[in-house]
């Protein structure tokens, strides 16, 4: 649970906003870490996978033979398919990902773009500022300009 701290003078609707920007920014770097673990497993797994394959594959003379020996394994074929999913997963964890930045970026933008009604009194207006570098410091969601 996220506590701002007592010196930022914060309303609900403003609280409210924040946390969820907080937990679209926690969700997107979920998913961007467990896309980099699939594309990294699958990757891997493919190389290691190949050089396997290179180094059994180089006693057979002609490619029939070859493609023979690797379909008469039906570990190879187990293999090749568990290195589609894997790959698979990332790609779809990609498109989850992508979308989440998306709801993140646009949450930030519209904090932004009601920075006026959100911090109304001239007081909250002159400390904001220091809640945006909270923001930045410990989040690192960027709250002064839409382009981050």
């Amino acid at each position: 649970m996220v506590h701002f701290p007592d010196e930022f003078p914060i309303d609900e609707v403003a609280k409210e906003m924040l946390l969820a920007v907080i937990e679209k920014k926690k969700k997107w770097e979920r998913l961007e870490k467990r896309v980099l673990l699939l594309q990294a497993a699958a990757f891997s797994g493919l190389a290691v996978f190949l050089l396997y394959l290179l180094a059994k594959a180089a006693a057979f003379e002609t490619w029939s033979e070859r493609v023979a020996w690797f379909f008469a394994a039906p570990a190879h074929v187990l293999i090749l398919l568990l290195l589609s999913t894997v790959y698979w997963a990332a790609v779809y964890y990609k498109g989850k990902s992508e979308k989440a930045e998306d709801d993140f970026q646009a949450l930030r933008c519209e904090i932004i773009q009601k920075s006026i009604d959100l911090w109304k009194d001239e007081e909250q207006w002159s400390r904001r500022h220091r809640l945006f570098e909270w923001m930045k410091r410990e989040y690192d969601i960027n709250l002064y300009y839409e382009q981050s």
